[in-house]
């Protein structure tokens, strides 16, 4: 009866370990740049579409919202602008994938600086977005679930 218990027991651990682990599904926005061309700087309270197209690196160009996917589970969106508007916002987090089409960014942080300086904005527990994405000719659509 006792190996019986210490059986179900070990049983029982190791399914409870399996179920915790996330999935892993291919990163393919791992070390890339994009351009928002539509949506704007991606908030737990922004947009619902999102259009993403990759930054040219050699491409010199000004006032523009962007979101870098910075290793294999960091991210930050941020804004750029020209001389003249001197408010920067910078969104800081984690993402993961949960299916091969969908991903999860979790917002740990908002920053403001410049003309617009504010307190940072810390979320405990993060705030947690969950896009779908497609591919539409050159651009990665981001589609709130």
């Amino acid at each position: 009866m006792k190996q019986f218990f210490v059986l179900s027991s070990l049983i029982l651990i190791l399914l409870i370990i399996l179920n915790c682990e996330k999935t892993k599904f291919p990163n393919n926005l791992k070390n890339t740049q994009w351009i928002i061309d539509m949506g704007g700087l991606i908030t737990p309270d922004g947009e619902k579409t999102y259009y993403l197209s990759k930054r040219d690196k050699t491409a010199f160009i000004y006032n523009f919202h962007a979101i870098d996917f910075l290793d294999d589970k960091n991210f930050k969106s941020y804004d750029s602008w020209e001389c003249g508007n001197d408010c920067f916002t910078a969104i800081f987090g984690t993402y993961y994938f949960t299916k091969s089409n969908q991903i999860q960014l979790k917002v740990d942080s908002i920053t403001s600086s410049g003309t617009c300086m504010s307190p940072t904005q810390i979320f405990k527990p993060s705030k947690v977005i969950t896009f779908n994405l497609s591919k539409e000719k050159t651009q990665l659509k981001l589609t709130k679930k």
